[in-house]
């Protein structure tokens, strides 16, 4: 995001951050960070071999609320009707692999895709700092409205990890583009709340995703058609110029700007003022860079092409992961997220603790169908899929039984994720649930091996370290290892 809120900080001239805040006309109040990859010699010869690169950008997308694994990709067709529900299993393009009828498009896709069906937690909750970093936040996970104050201290979404250790790549500076996006909205924002997760953490909130913005609370955007052409348009927070704002005013308040910075003498010398400096300039970037407008501009593409990726936010998300990806962006999460908290299930995302089948084949499964398959079939169109990694999370499972309530609860049993396209071996399946879809059978995957595997495709190695807010280096990987199984 273009504001982005961090923890207190002293520089060593003794000005703290919200001093520097106070003091700039466009500081975002970004925090500097330690941060690093490993030397060759640190990592040591046979490591460094053992690492290789195939990943050029990540697409990331995520599902909150718990996806049910009967529902998409393990069907138990001869469990009782209580746990496999009323859907039949299909086959898939990958032998011997069926999964939920609803997801037509993906059963004929399976053989791009890695599935891993044995994925299990700790955590019940919505933890989405578990799934998304890999390890708890320093609130246990707890949502907060208002600013959480635990995110400047969590450890760092696996993407802003990335983006520190300037892995799988950096974009071209001169085009103005971010190195880490998420899209529509900052989690949680449509309903008020800071979820864990997708924040630098103890990186600095310089890791932060820019998040573009869109809608409002209660707005029915994740269902079929609940967006349309001409109202939806992706700006980062605080990028717009507004009605009234030509570049050339821009360029005016530009120069008083810097002849304020050049005023500010010893105080923009202190150490403290670099990434308050980097801010400004990414704003300015965003603001006036042709490749990040044209790339975040939906009416470039053909209707035909939005009509494939469906006509809800999620879909029409994914279409401008691709975009942005095509345009030098090499790490971009779209969130299919809540956008009211309430009784009625159509603001609820994919947690259906109620009238589950209703938003399965309602919304929630076909909007799906499209948005993956479509994107699947792009990368591929247009030569990225072996250079693209494709990354599908979300935080948990759903119960083995119905409730009473015709819904599924939350459930970390074993739950599944899927990967695609870079260093991914098609059609590969991984791990294997019980005949009830309750737990791990075989192979068990935790939240950090999934990570481990991205950062494995994207040249980050197993030794790699980064630094924390007290200067300590940790293990990135920590006891993740990467699925070597599911690896080309």
């Amino acid at each position: 995001m273009l504001r982005i809120l961090g923890h207190s900080k002293t520089t060593c001239a003794g000005v703290s951050r919200r001093d520097l805040l106070l003091a700039g006309l466009l500081g975002s109040g970004l925090t500097p960070a330690s941060t690093g990859r490993l030397s060759p010699a640190a990592l040591g010869a046979d490591a460094l071999a053992q690492i290789a690169p195939r990943a050029k950008s990540v697409i990331c997308l995520f599902l909150f609320g718990g996806w049910s694994q009967y529902e998409t990709f393990d069907p138990k067709p001869e469990a009782p009707v209580e746990i496999r529900g009323p859907y039949q299993a299909i086959p898939s393009t990958v032998p011997g692999l069926s999964v939920c009828e609803h997801l037509p498009r993906l059963a004929r896709q399976m053989h791009r895709l890695a599935l891993v069906r044995s994925v299990t937690s700790d955590d019940a909750n919505h933890n989405t700092s578990l799934i998304l970093t890999g390890r708890q936040a320093v609130n246990g996970g707890t949502a907060t409205k208002g600013f959480n104050s635990g995110i400047p201290f969590d450890w760092p979404f696996f993407m802003s990890a990335l983006q520190s250790l300037e892995a799988p790549r950096v974009p071209d500076p001169a085009a103005g583009l971010p190195n880490n996006l998420c899209l529509p909205n900052r989690l949680g924002r449509l309903e008020g709340y800071w979820r864990t997760g997708p924040y630098g953490g103890f990186l600095g909130s310089r890791f932060d995703p820019v998040c573009t913005q869109f809608g409002q609370n209660g707005q029915k955007l994740f269902q079929t058609r609940g967006v349309e052409a001409g109202s939806l348009s992706f700006t980062p927070a605080g990028a717009a110029l507004g009605p009234q704002m030509t570049l050339d005013t821009l360029a005016q308040r530009t120069s008083l700007l810097q002849q304020l910075d050049a005023a500010r003498g010893e105080l923009l010398r202190s150490k403290g003022t670099d990434s308050w400096s980097q801010s400004q300039q990414q704003s300015l970037d965003l603001l006036t860079s042709t490749r990040f407008k044209t790339a975040l501009d939906l009416a470039q593409e053909p209707a035909s092409t939005r009509d494939r990726y469906g006509w809800n936010l999620f879909g029409q998300s994914v279409l401008s992961a691709r975009r942005l990806v095509e345009a030098g962006v090499p790490l971009v999460t779209a969130i299919w997220d809540c956008t009211l908290e309430g009784p009625d299930i159509t603001g609820l995302s994919w947690d259906t603790h109620w009238d589950h089948f209703q938003a399965c084949e309602g919304w929630l499964l076909p909007g799906f169908d499209l948005a993956l398959s479509a994107l699947l079939d792009d990368l591929v169109d247009r030569g990225l899929f072996d250079e693209t990694l494709v990354v599908v999370l979300s935080e948990m499972g759903r119960t083995p039984k119905i409730n009473s309530r015709a819904g599924r609860d939350h459930w970390v049993g074993t739950y599944p994720a899927l990967f695609a396209g870079a260093g991914i071996i098609p059609g590969a399946i991984h791990g294997r649930s019980d005949a009830t879809g309750s737990y791990v059978a075989e192979s068990p995957v935790k939240p950090l091996d999934l990570l481990a595997t991205t950062y494995t495709l994207c040249g980050v190695g197993p030794e790699t370290h980064i630094t924390d807010h007290l200067g300590r280096p940790l293990s990135l990987y920590g006891e993740g290892s990467a699925i070597r199984e599911i690896l080309a």
